[in-house]
């Protein structure tokens, strides 16, 4: 056999992380549009065009969220007409809005034929690489595949019109931003798919997982709009891939890598990074010496020790974002909203611009230096409302106060977690070590860290009816819930091996997601405004819970088929999927300051086949 070359040995080696990568890539593009779906977009389009022009990002400009006087919408007016979050989003951005400015008003082509390419590059790579499965019953479907994509090539370039990119209100910025989270949402597919790699060593059940954890989610959504969400869950993914790999083999450069993206996730979320690194930090240790520190040489100790310093390293663009916003590197850029005062009363420094229009202040003061600065923005940030902490957490869970989707009813694998911790218990106090089992305290680790980064924000997550669609805060949540609830899955995998059960899996979300869809849109079995959708949801998705569940705990006692159970599963993890399609594609309409649907064929079948009145999202 021929010695592979570099690039040939990296595909060989990592076929299918590459092949979910640019399947994930195509997805998002198919069914996504780059416009704005909340105003909180604004600011990181703001930002970006800023910076894009070279100027500074604190105060905005007025491109988006303004009057055609050149004042500030009543959005910007009620945050003092400044920018406060981070620029991690605008600063990755910037690479895409600069590869579309080498097509100019055309860069609307570069996107369809990088669609057209997708498929090909994902058949080509597999015959190459993996030709036992490059024919199915014989056929070489290979052909298929590029006749096919050769065919919509031709119907888009039939299709195809220009979008502006050149014309000084073009949402240029928008398309850059929202492509962006495109990028990280297939790398976040790529970092699930390994994560599943790394605690289940098998290759079908790892691409199983990663189908489960993403269909029961909002990931998918998230990924087609210009928010951060997409980000804070990509570096969230990346603490959780390097500190499992951690766990399970020993390196110390896999624990490094881990708690430097501590320090990233800080970055674009400075709440969560700080929650993450804590919790990270005192399982590090316990398991540190659960492991034998004490009797480890104490050169070694102290190196094992050193390491979550690594999140310094992680943490240094944010520092410096802090600083330039804030003037104290410790007090995040979001606290320029925390409090406003006449411009340039009292003589106290001034953030940004000091100038006042219509009435609206533009700036803020700075906030207190040092360590007590910070410690006064800890204090202030993370103070629970104790009194209606359980009904809050009882409404995020099942039935929010907002009449918002629930986190269960988007990702009910959050139940088969949560029945997995007591059961891994049991089983310890019995003698038995269930099969990573660090790993799995790991991610219960790293859901608590999540829902403590949020705890003075729960009662307004409950019954905020601003939180569109779930309770967006909480994304990051389904990551460990997710995983958890593929391991529980894992335990009784029964009659059908991962490769069967993969294969229906795909299956089941190719049929039923699409049938979803036309029986809300032409029965309406609930009625046709978001909110009735956000009940048919709801209540497929907890039926189907309800039925699992049962037939779980029954299945010894009246030797219930696993098929069943299969069957239960399966139909469980397409109905968040078809939802997520339901807010991507159908509620494209819905969108502002951006463009039409990326590709030129699905916008025509959308324009002739589907018609959305103006909905009535809270």
């Amino acid at each position: 056999m021929p010695e592979q070359g570099v690039v040939s040995g990296f595909l060989s080696n990592n076929l299918i992380p590459v092949l979910i990568f640019l399947f994930a890539l195509f997805l998002t593009l198919t069914f996504s549009n780059p416009a704005l779906f909340l105003n909180d977009e604004w600011i990181t389009v703001n930002q970006l065009h800023q910076l894009g022009e070279g100027h500074q990002v604190t105060v905005n400009e007025g491109k988006y969220g303004t009057f055609l006087n050149g004042t500030p919408g009543p959005y910007f007016q009620a945050r003092h007409n400044l920018l406060g979050y981070t620029m991690m989003l605008p600063v990755l951005s910037l690479p895409a809005l600069w590869f579309f400015g080498l097509f100019g008003d055309q860069f609307r082509l570069a996107i369809v034929l990088l669609w057209s390419f997708l498929p090909v590059a994902m058949a080509v790579l597999v015959d190459a690489y993996r030709p036992q499965y490059a024919r199915w019953h014989g056929v070489r479907w290979i052909w298929l595949v590029i006749g096919a994509a050769f065919a919509g090539l031709l119907a888009n370039l039939a299709l195809y019109y220009p979008w502006p990119f050149t014309a000084p209100d073009a949402p240029i910025e928008t398309a850059a931003v929202i492509f962006t989270n495109h990028l990280l949402f297939a790398a976040l597919a790529v970092m699930i798919y390994l994560i599943c790699r790394t605690l289940f060593e098998d290759t079908w059940f790892s691409i199983f997982g990663t189908i489960a954890c993403i269909s029961c989610s909002s990931y998918v959504f998230w990924a087609a709009n210009a928010k951060d969400h997409m980000l804070l869950i990509a570096m969230t993914a990346a603490v959780v891939l390097f500190l499992v790999r951690y766990i399970r083999y020993g390196s110390l450069r896999d624990a490094a890598l881990g708690f430097a993206f501590i320090g990233l996730l800080a970055w674009a979320r400075p709440e969560v990074g700080f929650t993450v690194f804590v919790f990270a930090v005192l399982y590090y240790v316990a398991l540190q010496v659960s492991r034998g520190l004490l009797q480890k040489r104490p050169v070694e100790a102290v190196r094992a020790l050193c390491i979550p310093l690594a999140t310094i390293i992680g943490a240094i663009p944010l520092l410096i974002n802090n600083a330039l916003v804030t003037g104290n590197p410790l007090v995040p850029a979001f606290y320029v909203y925390e409090k406003k005062i006449l411009a340039g009363a009292s003589g106290e420094e001034i953030i940004g611009a000091g100038e006042a229009v219509n009435g609206v202040v533009q700036s803020v003061p700075a906030p207190p230096g040092g360590i007590s600065g910070f410690l006064s923005v800890l204090a202030n940030h993370f103070s629970p409302s104790w009194s209606t902490l359980p009904g809050d957490i009882f409404g995020i869970l099942f039935a929010p106060a907002s009449g918002n989707m629930s986190l269960v009813a988007i990702s009910p694998l959050i139940v088969l977690a949560i029945i997995l911790l007591p059961v891994i218990y049991l089983d310890w106090r019995r003698g038995e070590r269930p099969q990573n089992l660090a790993a799995v305290a790991f991610l219960a680790v790293i859901a608590c860290a999540v829902w403590v980064a949020y705890i003075r924000s729960l009662p307004g997550l409950n019954a905020s009816h601003g939180i569109v669609p779930d309770i967006r805060y909480l994304a990051p949540f389904y990551l460990p819930a997710g995983l958890l609830g593929v391991y529980a899955m894992s335990r009784f995998n029964g009659e059908y091996g991962s490769r069967k059960r993969t294969l229906l899996q795909i299956a089941v979300l190719a049929v039923s997601a699409p049938v979803l869809l036309v029986v809300m849109m032409l029965i309406h079995p609930t009625g046709a405004q978001y909110a009735d959708y956000v009940m048919f949801f709801t209540r497929i998705s907890f039926v189907l819970l309800a039925v699992t569940l049962i037939l779980i705990a029954a299945r010894k006692r009246f030797e219930i088929s696993h098929a069943w159970i299969a069957a239960a599963l399966l139909l469980l993890i397409a109905i968040p999927f078809a939802w997520q399609l339901m807010m991507v594609f159908l509620y494209s309409a819905a969108k502002f300051n951006g463009y039409p649907l990326w590709i030129p064929l699905v916008e025509t079948l959308y324009d002739h086949f589907i018609v959305v009145s103006t909905p009535d999202l809270p």
